[in-house]
């Protein structure tokens, strides 16, 4: 969601001719001979029908990628060991657990970087390439932009390959999802700490994300009509709701220990404008998910199913009695205490006058900013699914799709 990828703030920039431009690629990538047929018969092609192919392929963000319980980053990562570095998609994320179920072959690369086999999911890939247009910083060498749903669909070789299944799940990076969450969540002392961004105004998403969710739900219906002829059947899904009800959060999840748990203490004293804003946020994203799904089925695409997860961690969101996505690490109360002073100190000296401003707040304003990227080690995988999350997602596709494939 993974942009829910790690709790960081998207890059955004203009789309312009990047979006066209990005379109045209996605239209092309799968059906590669398109521009060919124009001009002559397509080569002859010895590729299984995708009724006849046992192949399963996975296609995505950070949730199909399983991130969390793998690390797809080049340090070590708080609550994974310390040789879990760079790692491939997660075989405990519910694209494998589905293609075990279902009776299908499913390939996992054994790396990030090498994009490669069938699980081709990528922790933060956006939808639409233009909504984030920064340096790939998971796979630096050889510099290039940050990998998106267009280099996993370049990837899949469907054309030589069909598959029986073709599972995709991807635009919560887009507005990312888990920024909106963390500015919602991440208070010292009832004190936002500058993590994260807003994705709300006046009642609904800002102008801004619901942009970006249009551009969604373009580029998504163009990657489902390109999918949808080498494979025998495409499952959209969209998003879980990882914020649960007021009532259902559990007294204590904020402490342990002696240690806090970042999250769980800024949802407590937040918990009902956090779940009211997450719904909003979600809602919305959700409806471009099935936007997408229903402009693919306008243009005659007759084999995507839509696998709602709107309501399927009910009960199990962060900060309950039984999660099923994480709710970030305990952080020791000196780092935090430390983490704090700086953070509201340089809150206090932003709130004068401009002149004080400029000539003595900025180093205060480094010390805040490393801090703040200092606690976000403990909040890099909160509200991605557990292993227990993602045998829930796999149960209601298996359930979705038992009949289909």
């Amino acid at each position: 969601m993974g942009r829910l990828q790690t709790w960081g703030t998207a890059a955004r920039r203009s789309r312009g001719t990047q979006v066209t431009a990005g379109l045209v690629v996605l239209a092309l990538v799968v059906g590669g001979v398109v521009l060919a047929t124009r001009t002559s018969p397509p080569p002859p092609t010895t590729a299984p029908s995708p009724a006849l192919s046992t192949r399963a392929v996975a296609l995505g963000d950070s949730v199909p990628y399983g991130h969390g319980l793998a690390n797809p980053y080049l340090t070590p990562r708080i609550g994974l060991p310390a040789s879990a570095i760079s790692q491939g998609p997660s075989p405990e994320a519910y694209p494998t657990l589905v293609a075990r179920a279902l009776g299908l072959t499913m390939t996992v690369r054994p790396t990030n970087c090498q994009l490669e086999g069938d699980q081709l999911a990528i922790s933060g890939a956006v939808a639409d390439g233009s909504d984030n247009t920064s340096r790939d910083g998971q796979c630096p060498v050889p510099a290039q932009q940050a990998r998106n749903l267009t280099d996993e669909l370049a990837a899949t070789g469907l054309v030589q390959r069909p598959a029986r299944l073709v599972l995709l799940q991807d635009g919560a990076d887009d507005i990312d999802f888990s920024a909106c969450l963390e500015y919602q969540l991440a208070r010292v002392f009832g004190v936002g700490i500058g993590l994260g961004h807003s994705c709300l105004a006046d009642g609904s998403v800002t102008p801004e994300i619901a942009a970006d969710l249009a551009n969604v739900r373009t580029t998504l219906a163009r990657a489902i009509e390109a999918l949808a002829p080498h494979a025998a059947t495409v499952a959209v899904l969209d998003y879980y709701q990882p914020i649960p009800e007021p009532s259902q959060v559990v007294h204590g999840t904020a402490t342990a220990g002696g240690d806090t748990n970042l999250v769980c203490s800024g949802l407590r004293p937040n918990a009902g404008a956090t779940y009211a804003a997450a719904q909003i946020v979600l809602r919305a994203l959700n409806t471009a998910v099935a936007g997408a799904v229903a402009e693919a089925r306008i243009h005659h695409v007759k084999n995507v199913t839509l696998i709602d997860l709107s309501s399927a961690f009910n009960g199990h969101g962060i900060c309950t009695a039984q999660p099923w996505v994480f709710s970030g690490e305990p952080v020791p109360d000196t780092a935090l205490a430390a983490a704090a002073e700086h953070i509201v100190a340089a809150k206090a000296c932003s709130g004068t006058d401009v002149l004080h401003r400029t000539s003595s707040c900025a180093a205060l304003a480094a010390s805040a900013l490393a801090a703040e990227n200092g606690l976000e080690d403990y909040v890099w995988r909160a509200a991605h699914p557990t292993a227990a999350g993602q045998r829930a997602i796999a149960a209601a596709v298996e359930r979705r799709l038992s009949a289909r494939v």
